[in-house]
């Protein structure tokens, strides 16, 4: 995905998951389908394994980043709660400050996860 798709798509997952819990992925992702035409349009831009694999990771980053609690498991994750620093994060997101620092960053999220730029930006 290009940087804005996939600065969207992770900070919409982050916003919806955060107004479910508790939830899982699938019903995270199925509810923006519904009812997020951005977000439709956002993935049929990619092929279906790109998009998948895409929202897994998202998903995974969001748990091992301390932004929600939950497991993941084989087929499915679950979101159990969420942390104080996932609502610190969302009152960032407005911020245009806030993704110009991010999309600095964009070259380095191959070899480190968003999460940690997102989490480190927010407690600093």
């Amino acid at each position: 995905m290009n940087t804005d798709d996939y600065l969207f798509t992770y900070f919409v997952i982050l916003d919806k998951t955060a107004s479910m819990i508790p939830t899982y992925d699938q019903v995270v992702v199925h509810e923006l389908v519904k009812n997020n035409q951005r977000f439709t349009t956002v993935t049929k831009k990619y092929d279906q394994a790109t998009v998948d694999q895409t929202i897994h990771e998202i998903f995974v980053q969001l748990i091992n980043g301390r932004i929600f609690q939950g497991n993941i498991a084989k087929d499915e994750i679950i979101i159990s709660n969420t942390t104080p620093l996932a609502v610190e994060i969302l009152q960032h997101v407005q911020d245009q400050s806030f993704w110009s620092a991010l999309k600095q960053t964009a070259d380095q999220w191959s070899q480190t996860p968003l999460t940690k730029f997102v989490v480190d930006y927010v407690e600093h």
